[in-house]
């Protein structure tokens, strides 16, 4: 938390971790999924997510990236229907990949959300 005496020496924006790849846009699909804010992933859960053993048959990318979707997104409905504060990011939620329960973290800025692993944070 900055004071008011703190100075800022450097910013690194949303628009250029995505653009140096850092982070991955994945609003459209969020939007679909029923979250409306700008949504996007860290570049770790993307390689994740884009990395599907041979063994899982039928999955693919857009199938995996909905299932973290929609996981943030009923987290985030059952959090608000019982108050959801700023004070409450970040989220921790759960979602299955490859077979594993996978805990994953979504956290809420200005710019919208965020989606990663807690050691991404």
């Amino acid at each position: 938390m900055m004071n008011e005496n703190d100075q800022i020496i450097s910013r690194y924006t949303r628009a250029q971790a995505i653009e140096d790849g850092v982070l991955v846009d994945v609003s459209p699909q969020a939007k679909e999924t029923g979250l409306l804010l700008p949504t996007v992933i860290t570049d770790h859960l993307h390689h994740v997510l884009e990395d599907i053993p041979k063994e899982s048959h039928g999955q693919d990318y857009r199938g995996r990236l909905h299932d973290v979707l929609w996981m943030a997104y009923l987290k985030l409905r059952a959090l608000k229907n019982k108050g959801l504060k700023a004070s409450n990011f970040p989220i921790e939620f759960q979602v299955i990949i490859d077979q594993h329960i996978q805990s994953l973290w979504i956290d809420a800025d200005g710019d919208g959300f965020t989606i990663m692993y807690p050691e991404d944070y």
